[in-house]
């Protein structure tokens, strides 16, 4: 598994040496990290920043970084990712005693392991004024954790020894919900750590004896391994939604058919993005943002993360999707790779597969005309292909047609009159009405709102 540490800080030039505690080793600093890192050995580091510490100096006068004044937000960025890495080259790298230790975090910062991610964040304070959105930050974390996070099986650990204020729910949210994504595929290990509060009220000699006999113990407060989570959410572009539902609801053919390419979604995403940017006003030593990243960014997001982990699934395994005909061979080998974690969904997936496959080798077997179309390689609706085996009336045929979402979920979204087979010989071929696709959307759409109220019903 890749160990990730993804660690929120509020303002480290306020923060002040003391020892912590964690797994029985102790390391003096200002900052959980250095032995964070002794501890846990992590492959990646990323330290979420925000933009409220832009132009900061304390009382000491650090940073040593001159303060601007601003005229557009990417200087703003900048100067808060100096200030962070002048903290951690001056306050903990320089103040780290063990050589072995100074030169793993050293490396750490060379060779950019360490990413430094610098959110919009909320408030009036001396050095800057930031107004917008809160949840600006949530959307935002979203993003920038979609294109951090590796697509292998994961370990990741949350430290929320220094975040602050709506930091650590909303970052604990957003790896929730990324995390819960790729936990369809991936191994997911899930860490949440914090220490003991910092000593606060004390001054002069007291301060100082209390910050030289206290040990702050690092816990960790939560361990689990994640369960795969679906998302809920809709966007405005309806075959997105239709895709979001397979995997809500088992739907393997609306899945490889609806299935999104992944340079599709970061346009869509950057595009949006670099509107958000443009709409951030930076005068001196205010920052106004104009324009609030929407919602559809937020579940695309997701939807960036997920088909990144799919991508790297199926290539392995040499699955090639979108497509809009699948073999039941391709069918069953999608559903054994994305819900191999949810057995109930899995079952009925490839049971409703087999009951078709069954049919359609009943139907060669049996003189009449589908025969003759499936043995020349022809699409025939499946529902032709029931009546003939069942030799139903018409007016039977008739009510099996009337779909509505429970029977579209019931049936993992091969519902029998939206669906065409073909037979090449070896094994049967599945498609949907391209003429009908609309109603399979619809159906798919509707599923998700059905989903979610079963969900909340049997909480």
């Amino acid at each position: 598994m890749l160990k990730v540490l993804v660690v929120p800080w509020g303002n480290p030039f306020q923060w002040e040496q003391i020892t912590y505690e964690f797994k029985g080793i102790k390391l003096k600093s200002k900052s959980s990290l250095p032995l964070l890192i002794e501890v846990l050995k992590p492959e990646k580091i990323i330290i979420i920043a925000l933009d409220t510490i832009a132009n900061f100096r304390n009382r000491d006068g650090k940073p040593e970084i001159e303060l601007k004044n601003f005229s557009k937000y990417l200087d703003v960025e900048k100067d808060v990712k100096d200030r962070i890495k002048w903290f951690l080259e001056k306050e903990i790298l320089e103040n780290i005693l063990d050589p072995e230790l100074k030169q793993k975090f050293s490396k750490f910062i060379s060779e950019e392991k360490l990413k430094i991610i610098v959110a919009p964040g909320v408030g009036i304070f001396p050095n800057i004024a930031v107004e917008g959105e809160m949840l600006d930050f949530y959307h935002y974390i979203l993003y920038k954790l979609a294109k951090e996070l590796p697509v292998d099986d994961l370990e990741v650990y949350l430290d929320l020894t220094h975040g602050i204020n709506f930091m650590p729910t909303l970052i604990y949210r957003a790896l929730n919900n990324l995390l819960g994504l790729a936990a369809f595929v991936r191994n997911v290990h899930f860490v949440v750590l914090n220490s003991e509060p910092f000593p606060q009220g004390f001054i002069g000699e007291e301060k100082a004896k209390v910050l030289r006999e206290t040990i702050l113990h690092i816990r960790k407060v939560e361990d689990r391994y994640i369960h795969p989570k679906p998302i809920y959410s809709k966007v405005s572009n309806e075959k997105l939604v239709a895709f979001i539902a397979s995997l809500a609801n088992g739907f393997p053919l609306v899945f490889a058919t609806f299935y999104p390419k992944i340079n599709e979604l970061e346009s869509v995403l950057d595009e949006e993005f670099q509107e958000f940017l443009k709409n951030i006003e930076v005068k001196e030593k205010k920052i106004k943002r104009n324009k609030n990243l929407s919602d559809d960014f937020k579940t695309i997001s997701k939807l960036f993360y997920l088909i990144k982990i799919l991508n790297s699934t199926f290539d392995k395994s040499n699955i090639n999707i979108p497509k809009e005909e699948l073999s039941a061979k391709e069918l069953e080998s999608l559903v054994d790779i994305i819900f191999k974690k949810i057995l109930k969904i899995k079952m009925f997936a490839k049971r409703d597969i087999n009951i078709i496959k069954k049919f359609v080798k009943r139907a060669i077997k049996k003189e009449g005309e589908i025969k003759e179309r499936l043995l020349h390689g022809e699409r025939v609706r499946y529902l032709e292909v029931f009546n003939f085996i069942k030799k139903d009336t018409t007016d039977d045929a008739k009510e099996r047609q009337d779909i509505d979402p429970r029977n579209f979920i019931a049936h993992s979204g091969l519902a029998m009159d939206l669906i065409y087979v073909k037979w090449n010989g070896n094994d049967v071929f599945l498609s949907y009405d391209e003429d009908r696709l609309k109603e399979v959307i619809e159906y798919s759409t509707e599923s998700i709102r059905i989903e979610k109220v079963d969900h909340k019903n049997h909480q």
